[in-house]
């Protein structure tokens, strides 16, 4: 080969070397800068959100997370803009998703993980796009609990009320194991539900019935491992309720929730609301209560009084417990 024609390829490599060098430097160099400013809006998202959550008012507080939200999703949208080649904000999700694919992940636990993928993401286009309007807000031990979204769905064959909701505060904390050779980072959500009580009340304001639960059907500890931008403050969660008979025009709802603190501190949160029934969230007149039984107590322990010894017959009232 010609002398000259080997210098000029070997001087063309060398070029074609050090332009493909400089390009990944500043394509590495605007990545960790792009991963820097990602990190500094959800920085100040956590910060500002703790002074929301010390707002008990329910449209004050309404309007200060509809500010912080639309601050938060328009923060993202000019980070795209400065950023538009590293626009994937989801990691989290397409790691689950890649070691499905090599089969760390199998069938049913792969299905569990995209069923919470979803509704992360159904709630974060809820919470973002549509405004911040919860239905039901309440506030206790510096938490938040809010219901987002109550209404009557399809759901295991049958009409049933779903109830999603936010729950903003339940502490957290990083778990670093390296006792298998490799660092593993876990991280630990504290956030128990404790008790749902839901009392129904008639026409007359008595006693109609009561259903009794704890943990929500579903719950979703680490939204922000699904969607990446997801604030990292909160729980998610959903209760599938059977329709309240068609009798009840009144709902008292009380959700009792228990977080700890990292050194074992207890919080316990009780969030309380008096809802007027819709008839959608109702049976139709006529269809029966599945499921509830009958079961009579004293007056006085309904109104939470305790009965006088002198009543040889202390009244009863009948009630329906589910």
């Amino acid at each position: 080969m010609n002398p000259l024609l080997r210098l000029a390829l070997m001087l063309i490599a060398l070029i074609a070397a050090g332009g493909y060098g400089v390009h990944e430097y500043l394509h590495e160099k605007t990545a960790a800068e792009a991963k820097e400013d990602l990190l500094r809006l959800e920085r100040t998202f956590d910060e500002r959100i703790p002074a929301a959550r010390e707002i008990s008012n329910v449209q004050d507080y309404a309007d200060e997370m509809r500010g912080l939200f639309k601050w938060y999703s328009s923060a993202i949208r000019d980070h795209d803009n400065r950023y538009p080649e590293l626009r994937d904000h989801d990691t989290g999700w397409e790691d689950i998703q890649h070691k499905a694919k090599i089969g760390k992940i199998k069938g049913p636990e792969f299905d569990a993980y995209k069923a919470s993928h979803d509704a992360v993401a159904e709630a974060w286009q809820a919470l973002t796009k549509s405004g911040y309007d919860p239905v039901l807000s309440a506030s206790s031990a510096g938490m938040h609990f809010d219901v987002w979204r109550l209404e009557r769905q399809q759901h295991d064959g049958k009409q049933m009320l779903r109830v999603d909701f936010a729950w903003w505060g339940p502490q957290r904390k990083e778990e670093v194991d390296s006792s298998g050779g490799t660092a593993v980072h876990r991280t630990l959500v504290n956030a128990t539900v404790q008790a749902t009580d839901i009392t129904l009340l008639d026409d007359k304001g008595k006693l109609y019935g009561e259903m009794h639960g704890g943990e929500p059907n579903e719950k979703i500890v680490e939204p922000d491992r699904f969607v990446d931008l997801f604030p990292s403050n909160v729980v998610l969660g959903t209760y599938w309720l059977d329709l309240f008979p068609h009798e009840a025009q009144k709902m008292n709802l009380k959700i009792t929730g228990v977080t700890r603190t990292v050194q074992g501190h207890e919080l316990a949160g009780s969030f309380a609301w008096a809802v007027p029934l819709k008839d959608d969230w109702k049976l139709s007149e006529g269809q029966t209560w599945e499921g509830a039984s009958t079961e009579t107590r004293d007056q006085d322990e309904i109104d939470g009084k305790e009965a006088d010894a002198s009543d040889s017959a202390p009244a009863k009232k009948q009630r329906r417990h589910r």
